[in-house]
């Protein structure tokens, strides 16, 4: 099959961008800030990301709290996390890119790729947020392009990070190359001690956790923390059923992975949020206080890329884990 590109469906009342091949099916919503909506492994017919199971997608508005639009997909967080004020300049609950409609055009489209350019331009600050999504021939995997530019005259201390919410199911399981775990201790369970070595959490009880075997769903429990000192730019959930999801990415760019977890404890919700960003600490201010974050200089541009892959077989997830391929 041939790589198929279409822009004539809406979604909820929302124009939907769908780029298809042989493996995979993409669902774009632009006017939800380039939120990639759905990907979906047609040889398993399966939805690979997470959507809310009683908020369909709609319009939201400058400002808006993301939890009360958060409805699933993979949206980008920038240039925050959460709402802070910066040199007197509010910046907006998990940051500007989510809430706004984004530009876009077709930048490729042959039977062997298509390629497709979504931007926004910056409110609070002079930025240029840009990624560009391609699918190719026959394989399992999406492509990621991102360009980030500060066009103002003077540094810029951001946090950039991908917030790809994928399902939970019972069996689920987490790979992540990190050596070290740093607990928010204002979400969720809060751990016996602040930092720790991963996997094994220390809970206040004595007992330990494997932060790798995810919680059952509506067990009522949820977690939030920072995975650093990584040894790869790998993230993946694998599910019992032989099949998982795995991102690869530029690990001296997105130093982190943010793991947020709701296993029925939070608003009812069961899904798994796999974060790599450009820094930690949830408060931009606090992490600029830690010095890890992201400084964009005067009238710069950081690129990057990134693969979100379907992971078909219990070898390909192995293979993946152990950093040997995509593919």
């Amino acid at each position: 099959m041939t790589v198929r590109f279409s822009d004539a469906w809406h979604l909820h009342g929302l124009q939907a961008l769908v780029l298809e091949n042989a493996r995979l099916r993409v669902t774009v919503l632009p006017e939800l800030g380039g939120k990639i909506w759905s990907i979906v492994s047609k040889p398993h017919d399966r939805e690979m990301l997470w959507h809310h199971p009683r908020m369909p997608p709609r319009r939201a508005h400058y400002g808006a709290t993301y939890d009360n639009w958060f409805c699933g997909g993979w949206d980008e967080v920038f240039p925050n996390d959460f709402p802070v004020e910066i040199d007197g300049e509010p910046y907006p609950d998990h940051g500007e890119v989510w809430s706004l409609p984004a530009t876009w055009r077709v930048v490729e489209s042959s039977d062997e790729a298509v390629s497709v350019a979504l931007e926004h331009q910056g409110i609070a600050l002079p930025t240029r947020f840009r990624k560009v999504l391609t699918l190719r021939r026959d394989e399992p995997v999406l492509l990621l392009g991102y360009e980030i530019a500060n066009d103002g005259p003077t540094p810029l201390d951001v946090h950039w990070k991908s917030h790809p919410a994928l399902p939970v199911t019972p069996g689920a399981r987490l790979h992540l190359p990190i050596r070290r775990v740093v607990d928010d201790e204002d979400f969720g369970e809060v751990f016996a001690e602040r930092e720790f070595a991963w996997p094994n959490a220390p809970r206040t009880d004595g007992s330990t956790l494997d932060l790798r075997h995810l919680p059952d769903p509506d067990s009522g429990t949820a977690q939030f923390y920072y995975g650093v000192d990584l040894e790869a730019g790998l993230a993946a959930i694998s599910y019992p059923e032989g099949i998982g999801f795995g991102l690869t990415f530029d690990p001296t760019l997105l130093n982190s992975i943010w793991v947020f977890g709701s296993f029925g404890g939070w608003r009812g919700l069961n899904t798994v949020i796999l974060e790599p960003c450009t820094g930690y600490l949830a408060n931009l201010e606090a992490a600029i206080a830690n010095g890890s974050m992201l400084t964009l200089a005067p009238h710069s541009t950081v690129s990057t890329a990134m693969t979100a892959t379907v992971l078909d077989s219990e070898a390909r997830i192995a293979a993946f884990e152990g950093g040997g391929g995509m593919r």
